[in-house]
């Protein structure tokens, strides 16, 4: 019996998949090379991957040229090739940018009836829809509501207030 083996660079080589991510920057949905270029975040260079036609129709086709990022699975044309091909449809996304506020720009938007004022410590009542609500503001402002209430005069709360961190106590913005 002769046993041969074959050798060589080539043989026993199988196509690589690869998960891809990236900012999309062209796409053609309707030519004669479906496809979709995007910029490769590791490496900030724009990658081409062909898909067929009817899954670019369906990810790409209604998508207006907005900034869209794109998501998937490719894989070879063959194992020595830099030809990629898209596997099942690509995600296309937006990405959105959330601001966090810092905790000491906490604003309170108030609106209602004051029925109690303490001028020495700051603290006032106030009714929403009957319900009773506490807040804590600069004494001088709830000195002036305290002497409004003992005149029998209707006090309204109504603003947009800030916390103050240090003075431990809301300040109409």
């Amino acid at each position: 019996m002769l046993f041969v083996l074959f050798s060589g660079e080539t043989f026993g080589r199988e196509r690589k998949i690869i998960r891809f991510s990236g900012e999309l920057v062209h796409w053609d949905t309707k030519g004669p090379e479906p496809q979709f270029r995007f910029i490769d975040p590791t490496n900030l260079r724009e990658k081409t991957i062909y898909c067929d036609a009817d899954t670019m129709q369906l990810a790409l086709g209604n998508q207006s040229f907005e900034k869209h990022n794109i998501e998937g699975k490719a894989t070879q044309l063959n194992p020595t090739s830099d030809i990629w091909l898209c596997l099942g449809k690509p995600h296309i996304f937006q990405k959105f940018q959330v601001s966090i506020s810092t905790p000491g720009s906490q604003l309170k938007r108030i609106q209602g009836q004051v029925i109690e004022a303490d001028p020495n410590t700051g603290q006032i009542v106030y009714l929403v829809r009957g319900k009773r609500s506490y807040l804590t503001i600069a004494p001088e402002l709830a000195q002036e509501m305290a002497e409004s209430l003992s005149q029998m005069q209707t006090v309204e709360i109504n603003g947009d207030y800030r916390y103050d961190r240090i003075k431990r106590y809301y300040i109409k913005d």
